[in-house]
């Protein structure tokens, strides 16, 4: 019996579902004053036209931000600051806000620090800041931040509104006693892990695009031990991963062979994920279920056969894809964003060298999977006696509509239909949009953004008082699909000239993971730390990653995994454990 077909005698599975946003647009009167507000007004604008909203007299807000310089080079043209800029001048002139920041510091740290110096001495808070993490929990534990739901329900816009809704089981961290005490800014959500091989060393070899998990374990033994490189030397291996961290990461993942053997997503250097959720309705970490052996078997066979590279357990991501780049190692799993860098980076040695995408495996019972990435890049919080909440959603719906690009929504303004500030983000030449490559369209020098001929990165500046970037969820793919189809499509919208400007490499990619339709198993514990974490959290993530890689390498029997589950759940795991489904029972 072979390998696969002794797996596929193991365990029955539950499945983890991950839910895509709808959004909807329908109209919201959103310029009624509350009677919280100050005497400052909005003037009027029909329920049709509610970009035109402005307070007079001006309403300040305050904020406070991290301003690490590492974005100076095209964030800000030369004499403007992030005190002093565009959009800071247009914000006063159209909408009535003026942007106040209590503090800029250089590092997050420092950031963290400011904020549990203002809770402790009772100093005021910024109206409308970010925060995360131990801050936050101490900021909502002192009761210093505003409840939103109300302020969720006058102004948001709608689709904003569905996207929290959606994703609701994400947003742990800033829900206390039923109510929300932040606002997510979301990531893309299109990092998906899609197979990255090189396809000359297929075509040299004469293979096919594996399948199935047996005919990658074929692919990598191929790569392995055949020269696919042609050089007449045994230096060449099937797969570059790092398990430095354990199993998940930000790129080299191994989600994609979990996901084929088992739906339980798998962490081991984040006691905060991943929490599954089994038939019982109850949650329980997927390191340590059983079907993490299957996982386990063919990690430690392919590393006894040498298919993985054998450094792989000291090295993290960036010292991976070294080994790719080097032209030593032919199969690397992660985000379509790596058809661009690191892969490309395999034909300063190889000019023939050709990283292609392709679909997830199948293991031997036919699961195809992979695990969500995080979809919350942070939360905006407010100062409890915050008074101005409507005049922050008037700006934050404007970039949200920017975002939506959506015919007939109320909030979009249409003089950033363009873009955000002509000779900033992009240039009228010659009656047409230009986003940039000024110089190669042929657009004056006198007219490029900067002298250097790049576009200014609009993010640091128009985000001031939003906390982080305003993003929504896989609104990526439909400009995808549509360059797919005829890549020398014209854009039209701002989010088309993006992707547009995307290596080729890169939307295959996004094809690849858009097109195999994979529900990703998500993580259903998104609080704080439980008490249990904090104190015994450090050592379960290391006995957890350590215990992984003494199996995968050999070290210890797979009959050890039951030693190392025991020792987990009497060192805190059982009581963490109980936290995080009281947790859950509280928060669902």
């Amino acid at each position: 019996m072979s390998h696969y077909a002794k797996l596929a005698k193991l365990s029955a599975l539950s499945i983890a579902i991950g839910i895509l946003p709808i959004l909807s647009a329908c109209s919201n009167n959103n310029n009624v004053v509350p009677s919280s507000s100050p005497v400052s007004t909005a003037s009027s604008s029909s329920s049709t036209e509610l970009w035109k909203q402005k307070f007079d007299p001006p309403i300040t807000i305050t904020t406070a931000i991290v301003d690490d310089g590492a974005s100076r080079g095209n964030a800000f043209k030369p004499g403007e600051s992030m005190e002093d800029n565009v959009n800071l001048r247009w914000m006063k002139e159209n909408i009535g806000i003026d942007v106040k920041f209590d503090f800029i510091v250089t590092k997050s740290e420092d950031y963290d620090t400011k904020l549990r110096l203002l809770l402790s001495s009772g100093g005021k808070l910024p109206d409308a800041f970010r925060a995360h993490g131990e801050p936050l929990q101490s900021l909502l534990a002192a009761k210093k931040l505003m409840p939103l739901d109300e302020a969720i329900e006058k102004y948001a816009h709608p689709g904003y509104k569905k996207l929290i809704e959606d994703y609701g089981y994400a947003m742990g961290e800033v829900k206390k006693d039923g109510k929300i005490y932040g606002l997510p800014s979301f990531y893309m959500g299109d990092e998906g892990t899609v197979m990255w091989i090189r396809k000359d060393w297929l075509d040299t070899l004469g293979l096919q695009p594996p399948k199935t998990l047996a005919e990658l374990e074929n692919v990598l033994k191929q790569f392995t031990e055949n020269d696919p490189d042609k050089n007449q030397k045994n230096d060449t291996v099937g797969l570059a991963v790092p398990l430095k961290e354990g199993p998940w990461t930000w790129m080299g993942q191994t989600d994609a062979i979990f996901a084929a053997l088992t739906t339980q997503m798998i962490h081991t250097s984040d006691i905060r994920s991943f929490w599954n959720k089994g038939d019982d309705g109850k949650l329980s970490y997927g390191a340590i279920h059983p079907d993490a052996k299957l996982y386990l078997q063919t990690m430690k066979d392919w590393m006894s056969n040498g298919y993985i590279d054998k450094e792989a357990g000291i090295k993290d991501p960036s010292k991976s894809s070294e080994l790719v780049a080097s032209g030593k190692a032919g199969v690397m799993f992660g985000p379509a964003w790596m058809g661009d860098w690191p892969l490309s980076d395999a034909t300063k040695n190889d000019p023939n060298a050709d990283f292609e995408p392709y679909p997830l495996p199948a293991g031997p019972d036919g699961l195809v999977g992979r695990a969500e990435k995080s979809l919350i890049a942070g939360f905006t919080v407010f100062d409890k006696d915050f008074k101005n909440i409507e005049a922050w959603f008037s700006y934050f719906n404007k970039m949200f509509a920017k975002q939506l690009e959506q015919e007939g929504d109320p909030f979009f303004d249409p003089r950033w239909k363009d873009g955000y500030y002509e000779g900033y983000d992009y240039v009228i030449h010659n009656d047409k949009i230009i986003k940039g490559d000024y110089e190669a369209v042929g657009v004056p020098a006198d007219k490029w953004p900067l002298k250097d001929g790049r576009s200014l990165d609009m993010r640091f500046m128009m985000t001031n008082i939003l906390g982080g970037s305003v993003t929504i969820p896989y609104s990526n793919d439909a400009p995808v699909k549509k360059f797919l189809a005829d890549p020398d499509a014209e854009p039209v919208t701002s989010k088309e000239f993006d992707v547009k400007q995307m290596k080729k490499k890169q939307i295959d990619g996004q094809g690849v993971r858009i097109n195999q339709g994979i529900t990703e198993g998500k993580n259903y514990f998104t609080g704080p730390l439980t008490p249990t974490m904090k104190s015994k959290g450090e050592l379960l993530k290391k006995l957890a990653t350590e215990s992984y890689l003494k199996i995968i390498y050999g070290d210890q029997p797979m009959e050890y995994f039951d030693e190392f589950v025991k020792q987990w759940l009497d060192n805190g795991g059982q009581k963490i454990t109980e936290e995080v489904n009281e947790w859950y029972a509280e928060n669902q």
